[in-house]
């Protein structure tokens, strides 16, 4: 017997909804259909529908329309903006969908554990878009920590290294650059760190502490003679890293991410491109990969125009907020920040985070009893190395996920996972209440940045029911 695909729903038509998540439907039709949308731009909207041939009469600019009439579907994916997630994720539970949320769940403590609390008062699936552990390389890392190959963990060592050109993009010209109108840094950046640690190493926080501040964005760093926005003739263009026609126009420093963490011929031609660029345009026209790179309209691009031809970013970049100075925007969170944390198992964990990494990628660092893990995982592809003690012996293993996709492949992944709990053949590789432990970890964190204190995780665990 045939079994239908899940019908579903998409609240949120963006970068993630749209282009990381929804795709999954498209490359796997007898899995997964989208049947309504709900996108307040019309553009995003339109085009959304177009490629899910999604009819008029179910294309809604809000929500509230969407889930006023009986549910469409079993599913609903939501992926609106941070501080929209709520409403629309209860909503929809209470409408009979199960839910995926786009991380992190909300931007307060009171609502994740309403979000958690209504999941089980419905009896409806929360999942939260926790892709590391959706990842060959989170896996593979959590098989090697929990086979007990290492002993005893001792110490981890974890690092999100944001690179320089991220942090400028999304902390202090985008979305995520203010606190006050999205989220502490720690929150939207870790919570995917915050959830993969104990995750990986199956035990939990007890306490933890934390500092970190503003250190390099501020006012007070602009070069003199520095306009408000690039494009209106600065005078250090010429040598500025942050110059913002040269981060959108020419972007390369996203592709030398992608070559110094890749491997094997994408790596290759990539490396080829950013010192002979003619040669690869010319290239591409009989070989498909290079049209990736050479007509690349993905992110950040994506984020600027909804066309992002370079006669349109030029444009966002003269009128929009991605080309103001990075020392002229109303950014406040933090751009480094370490959280230090004792384990259940006796371990000591660190988290590093800052946005002055020279490359995107984050790096794991194990040290046990009778061994020792390094790990490292980039925009272009990941590996771990496992070193025994007593042997001598290194093994390494390639946990890179399929080139070009979304986070190592855990986008894809993480899409087939929610199928599957949906359809009742898996159980979520996420339990909605673990998602919220790492969401607590992360207000805890802030709270100890905040007050110069050590935070006892058991103050905003038990007795607090969610």
């Amino acid at each position: 017997m045939t079994t239908r695909p899940i019908h579903a729903i998409l609240i949120g038509a963006g970068n993630r909804g749209a282009d990381s998540y929804a795709p999954y439907a498209l490359q796997h039709p007898q899995e997964l259909r989208f049947v309504a949308v709900a996108e307040p731009d019309p553009v995003r909207r339109a085009r959304f529908a177009s490629a899910h041939n999604i009819p008029i009469e179910r294309q809604f600019s809000g929500w509230e329309e969407l889930l006023d009439r009986p549910p469409l579907g079993e599913a609903a994916l939501v992926c609106t903006q941070d501080w929209q997630h709520t409403a629309p994720a209860l909503a929809a539970m209470r409408a009979g969908y199960h839910v995926l949320l786009e991380k992190p769940m909300a931007p307060t403590e009171k609502e994740c554990r309403t979000l958690v609390k209504t999941s089980e008062e419905t009896g409806q699936q929360l999942h939260i878009c926790h892709v590391l552990r959706y990842t060959a390389h989170g896996k593979k890392l959590s098989e090697i920590l929990h086979s007990g190959q290492l002993g005893e963990i001792v110490d981890i060592d974890h690092r999100e290294n944001v690179s320089w050109w991220h942090m400028a993009h999304s902390f202090v010209r985008g979305a995520w650059r203010n606190a006050d109108q999205s989220n502490p840094m720690i929150l939207a950046k870790c919570c995917h760190d915050l959830d993969f640690l104990p995750w990986i190493s199956g035990q939990t926080c007890v306490r933890l502490s934390s500092t970190g501040s503003l250190l390099e964005f501020k006012a007070d760093h602009a070069p003199a003679g520095a306009p408000k926005r690039c494009t209106d003739g600065c005078p250090v263009q010429a040598s500025c890293i942050y110059y913002a026609p040269w981060l959108y126009m020419e972007l390369v420093p996203f592709w030398r991410s992608f070559v110094a963490t890749g491997q094997g011929l994408p790596a290759a031609l990539i490396r080829t491109y950013l010192k002979s660029p003619q040669l690869i345009r010319a290239a591409s026209a009989v070989v498909p990969f290079l049209r990736q790179v050479t007509q690349y309209r993905g992110w950040p691009l994506g984020v600027l125009a909804e066309d992002p031809t370079p006669e349109n970013i030029l444009h966002a970049l003269q009128t929009g907020p991605y080309g103001r100075c990075v020392y002229a925007c109303d950014n406040n969170v933090v751009d480094h920040q370490v959280v230090m944390m004792e384990f259940s198992g006796g371990a000591s964990v660190t988290l590093t985070m800052h946005g002055h990494s020279h490359i995107e990628y984050r790096s794991t660092k194990v040290e046990g009893t009778r061994g020792r893990l390094m790990a490292e995982l980039g925009n272009g592809g990941a590996w771990i190395t496992v070193d025994d003690h007593r042997s001598g012996k290194r093994q390494r293993f390639n946990t890179s996920g399929p080139t070009g996709e979304g986070h190592g492949g855990g986008d894809a992944e993480l899409m087939a996972g929610f199928v599957a709990s949906v359809r009742g053949q898996a159980a979520p590789l996420t339990p909605a209440r673990e998602s919220l432990a790492s969401h607590l970890l992360a207000f805890a964190a802030e709270t100890s940045r905040l007050k110069h204190s050590v935070v006892e995780t058991s103050d905003f665990f038990p007795g607090k029911p969610a």
